[in-house]
């Protein structure tokens, strides 16, 4: 199955502020699980995306100190690498700065830097990609506030998003794919002329909703719950690693 060439853009210019608080040396893109700083599993993980071209935006001062320039070309070494000045006001305005990149046909796939999804990330847009959608997100079963969710018709499609309010059981894996990258653009624009803020910040999920006023035919993947990983937390860091320690006890038991 040839999937066309697709765009990936991870914003990881987010604060750290949880991470500096718990005595972290270095920030949170960088914090390492298992050997490898976090934003190495989350471009591997993102990687199996297939003919995917990788896009990142970085914090001027994170940039400066840790050189994530150089570790981000080490990766990817024909990734572009955008650099924002501070901090943004959200994700969605930190996709924006991509914008000479991403507003054009090309499929886009916009991915939080700090989770991972233990599922083949390529079966998931495949199955958009077959459907004909506009977009859509991965989600997985929860009633807990700190999400973003969306709700779904009988068909199976979205009819809603909504930002740290449950208003379904679905639950957003922080991975969005849009048809086409200036889908999300002219979203992401039109909702923050309306200031569809949450407590000061623009979020992706709600693109979704501006999407819907113009008839898009956005649907879900659905993953299971312990297939995904918040890594947004120290706390989360510490359920990661200790999930990464067991699988790695197994493997190595099943030898």
């Amino acid at each position: 199955r040839s999937m066309r060439k697709i765009k990936v853009l991870v914003p990881m210019s987010g604060p750290d502020d949880a991470f500096r608080q718990k005595g972290y040396t270095y920030s949170k893109n960088l914090i390492e699980l298992h050997g490898k700083p976090l934003i190495q599993h989350v471009y591997e993980n993102l990687s199996r995306i297939p003919n995917s071209e990788f896009i990142f935006v970085v914090r001027k001062d994170e940039d400066n100190k840790y050189h994530l320039r150089n570790v981000l070309k080490l990766l990817a070494p024909s990734c572009e690498i955008i650099v924002a000045d501070g901090l943004t006001a959200g994700a969605a305005c930190t996709s924006l700065l991509a914008i000479e990149h991403i507003n054009n046909e090309t499929p886009l796939v916009i991915a939080n830097a700090d989770q991972l999804v233990e599922v083949d990330l390529s079966d998931a847009i495949y199955s958009f990609e077959q459907n004909s959608l506009d977009a859509g997100t991965l989600v997985f079963d929860s009633v807990h506030p700190r999400w973003s969710y969306v709700r779904l018709d009988e068909h199976g499609y979205v009819i809603e998003a909504a930002e740290k309010r449950p208003i379904s059981r679905y639950a957003t894996a922080g991975i969005y794919y849009f048809r086409e990258g200036r889908l999300f653009v002219k979203a992401a624009m039109e909702m923050i002329k309306k200031d569809a803020q949450i407590n000061g910040v623009f979020y992706v999920c709600p693109t979704f909703n501006e999407l819907i006023l113009e008839q898009a035919k956005i649907g879900v993947y659905k993953i299971s719950r312990d297939a995904y990983f918040s890594i947004a937390t120290p706390e989360g860091v510490q359920v990661y690693e200790e999930h990464l320690k067991n699988s790695y006890s197994e493997k190595v038991g099943a030898k």
